[in-house]
């Protein structure tokens, strides 16, 4: 079988790679598609090279969706032929993070396409507890934004959106276009979209925006906003979304800056406005399941966030559209030939 493989920074290829060996316990899947991520482009980099959270050589995909091939003998939960999206983290289910629901702080985590083989992959092992079936109406596309999806929902549920309030995103790459589609589903007042490029707020308003702003020295120093989800990962964006919080209104960072970017915020800002800054990485096993559930229900539709598609094949200009970012680009998808 094929995969793209970083053998470490800035050594990345297509190539032949051995077939997984499947346990009684596992699942074969043929992936059909996979999502690109900032993070896996840092790993082809060298920017993210964690020993705790990456093992080189590395096949990528975090973000992917496909079907069952084969099943081990004690597997009951799904057959051959079932479509089906895979967790991304593999988890014990029995260390203490895990018996408080935490499961993304596992003690003994695993994440496929970083310490095990993902969806760059044309065939991957998974064990059982991390797959779920998908029906027919629902597209590999949507597949491969559950994992995304995920990590906003977690987010939002620390934030606690209630149906009326007023809301705002800062930048509307994949998780902006996400935070927008799952803030649609609780009938806010005003939804606000603020991005640095036209074609990113054209994007927005595609999904439910009923405001667009250019980020920028025009946005308003004060927009009264009851929450406000950071996605764009810089600190300028960290302090646009504390200025667009009422009193008493709280903001929900979920982009990622990097290591040595500091952020320097009014020492009294959370006290004397009542913020609750909120920040959130990554979700538990039971965040991944209500998105499944609220995809498979015909709730959440996600869909409309793909932008574009490359063959697997074609990872570096996947890779290079990523950067350079011409047009509407929220996720891209990377797809197996199908024989």
């Amino acid at each position: 079988m094929r995969a793209v493989v970083v053998e470490g920074p800035n050594a990345v290829s297509y190539r032949e790679v051995q077939a997984p060996v499947v346990g009684v316990g596992d699942v074969l899947v043929q992936s059909r598609a996979a999502g690109l991520c900032r993070t896996d482009i840092e790993m082809m980099t060298g920017v993210f090279t964690d020993p705790r959270w990456v093992r080189f050589p590395v096949i990528p995909g975090h973000e992917w969706a496909g079907t069952v091939v084969e099943v081990g003998a004690n597997v009951a939960s799904v057959d051959v032929g079932d479509r089906v999206v895979c967790e991304g983290m593999l988890v014990c289910h029995r260390c203490p993070a895990c018996r408080r629901g935490e499961t993304q702080w596992c003690e003994r985590i695993e994440a496929l396409g970083f310490t095990r083989p993902g969806g760059y992959a044309e065939l991957v092992a998974v064990p059982e507890q991390a797959v779920h079936r998908l029906p027919a109406h629902v597209s590999f596309d949507a597949g491969v934004l559950v994992e995304p999806a995920s990590v906003v929902l977690r987010g939002l549920e620390k934030a606690r959106p209630q149906t009326g309030e007023a809301f705002g995103v800062i930048g509307v790459g994949t998780l902006g276009a996400l935070a927008i589609a799952l803030l649609r589903l609780h009938s806010p007042s005003r939804l606000v979209a603020y991005g640095v490029r036209e074609e990113e707020l054209e994007l927005a308003q595609q999904l439910g925006a009923t405001e667009v702003v250019v980020a920028g020295d025009g946005t308003p120093a004060a927009a009264e906003l009851d929450l406000v989800v950071e996605t764009a990962g810089a600190a300028v964006a960290v302090t646009l979304a504390t200025r667009l919080c009422r009193p008493g209104g709280r903001a929900v960072l979920l982009g990622i800056a990097g290591e040595g970017r500091t952020l320097t915020l009014p020492s009294d800002l959370l006290v004397s406005e009542d913020l609750t800054l909120i920040g959130s990485i990554a979700y538990p096993a039971s965040t991944w399941s209500r998105v499944v559930g609220l995809v498979c229900d015909r709730v959440l539709d996600l869909d409309p966030i793909v932008t574009h598609r490359f063959p697997m094949s074609d990872f570096e200009e996947a890779v290079a559209l990523m950067d350079d970012r011409r047009g509407i680009v929220a996720k891209i998808v990377l797809e197996h030939a199908t024989t």
